[in-house]
């Protein structure tokens, strides 16, 4: 955390000491530099500036003995920890998520979200006098043996943006939160067999489950005439849920998925899947994949003339499909977005983000959807932070969180479902690349 000296008053040589207490104060900037200023005021009724000129020189010395064993006494209490409560250790939020310190990827745009909100809070006097320190590792090698080696070196209030289903599932399959009662807030995923474990109440997701994404997304394209889809998916749990919800939430709706076309790893594959989707009878396409192999796909298709509505789910982040395949052939690509898109202002909570993100995000990079889930999560835990009086009971005041309006979403936890969150709307991108609502 940055942190800085609090001002002088204009000339300190001149400033009263009155009756009253020693106080210490403490304030955060970004200077890198943690520094205290002990200020003494109103203190045992001294005062350095008598009415009474005339008086003795043993008394003077006397106020001179008193100050100077007031200022011994309040260094030696610093110095010697007697204080040490005054300033209090830092609340430590663990993000651990593959390349979550590499520019660009999604758990670093889930770490600048957090810290546009963290680092706001920290200025304002953090939780409780307490400074949050958001702590990001890439996750490498077996995610449980890694969570607990941090757990127990840090011991961090709460974890945080972890992406994907697997790691969840398997941090839950080791019983880590449950050895370590550290909960997670946050992680990136909407999984069923995560948003619908009664088992997992140390486990609060912010975004909604990939069941209530996919049936808003097929009821809003049925309305525009839509039956026909193509679904393009990964071969990972997240891509084989969607795969079967859409298969699930068309048979409802008189709508048909024609196929269901699994990406390959190799991306260099992908184009002769797009070649064969093309020729298929559909009207759109279902993007259950992350961005890189969407934009592998999108060009593809688009290249081939592929005239169908291509649709992203929120596994795709749209700001990367666009610089990815390029603003020409990402035109009119339907986005997902289980968040506030980052443009769209009339959200209280995306004025807030914009400042907060010029402010203390990278302002060289667009905003984007990951940024925003991970700055909603972050709102989440600072409240909760803040309701349960600091690390201890935050997993309590979270779970009984509802109706929290962080500026036009909403979280209520404590259902049967362990996801608070139902937001979820439909974006486009335009000509120029960007993803508007």
């Amino acid at each position: 955390m940055h942190h800085g000296i609090v001002p002088n008053p204009p000339d300190e040589r001149r400033s009263r000491v009155e009756p009253g207490d020693v106080k210490l104060f403490y304030k955060a900037e970004s200077t890198g530099i943690s520094r205290f200023r002990i200020i003494f005021s109103r203190f045992g009724g001294i005062d350095p500036e008598p009415k009474n000129r005339t008086r003795t020189r043993v008394r003077r010395n006397q106020e001179v003995d008193v100050k100077r064993s007031l200022t011994a006494l309040c260094l030696a209490m610093v110095v010697g920890g007697v204080a040490q409560t005054a300033v209090a250790e830092d609340i430590v939020v663990l993000q651990v998520a593959p390349g979550a310190t590499k520019d660009g990827t999604v758990g670093w745009q889930l770490q600048m979200g957090a810290k546009s909100w963290f680092d706001e809070v920290n200025v304002r006097g953090g939780i409780g006098g307490k400074q949050i320190k958001l702590l990001s590792v890439d996750e490498t090698g077996d995610v449980s043996v890694q969570v607990k080696a941090l757990i127990k070196e840090h011991q961090p209030a709460v974890l945080f943006g972890t992406v994907g289903s697997a790691s969840v599932q398997k941090l839950l399959a080791d019983k880590v939160l449950d050895s370590t009662q550290v909960p997670l807030i946050g992680p990136r995923t909407g999984a069923g067999v995560i948003a619908n474990d009664k088992k997992a109440d140390l486990v609060f997701l912010t975004r909604p489950s990939y069941a209530d994404e996919m049936d808003k997304v097929m009821k809003q394209l049925a309305t525009i005439g839509i039956r026909k889809f193509v679904v393009f998916h990964s071969e990972d749990i997240t891509g084989l849920e969607l795969r079967d919800l859409a298969k699930a939430v068309a048979a409802k709706q008189n709508q048909t998925v024609v196929a269901a076309v699994a990406q390959p790893r190799d991306l260099g594959k992908i184009a002769p899947l797009a070649d064969a989707v093309v020729e298929k009878e559909h009207q759109a396409v279902l993007l259950a994949v992350e961005a890189p192999a969407a934009a592998a796909f999108v060009k593809r298709y688009r290249e081939l003339g592929g005239s169908g509505q291509l649709v992203a789910m929120s596994t795709v982040e749209g700001v990367r499909l666009a610089e990815m395949a390029g603003a020409k052939a990402s035109r009119g690509v339907a986005v997902s977005q289980v968040a506030p898109n980052p443009r769209n202002e009339a959200y209280a909570v995306v004025r807030e983000f914009t400042t907060n993100y010029r402010k203390y995000g990278p302002y060289t990079e667009e905003p984007t959807q990951a940024m925003m889930e991970g700055y909603l999560a972050a709102k989440v835990i600072s409240e909760g932070l803040k309701r349960g009086g600091g690390k201890a009971g935050l997993a309590r005041a979270v779970s009984g969180m509802s109706s929290y309006d962080v500026g036009g979403v909403t979280y209520s936890f404590g259902s049967a479902s362990r996801s608070g969150a139902k937001y979820i709307e439909m974006s486009v991108i335009d000509k120029d690349g960007r993803v508007t609502r």
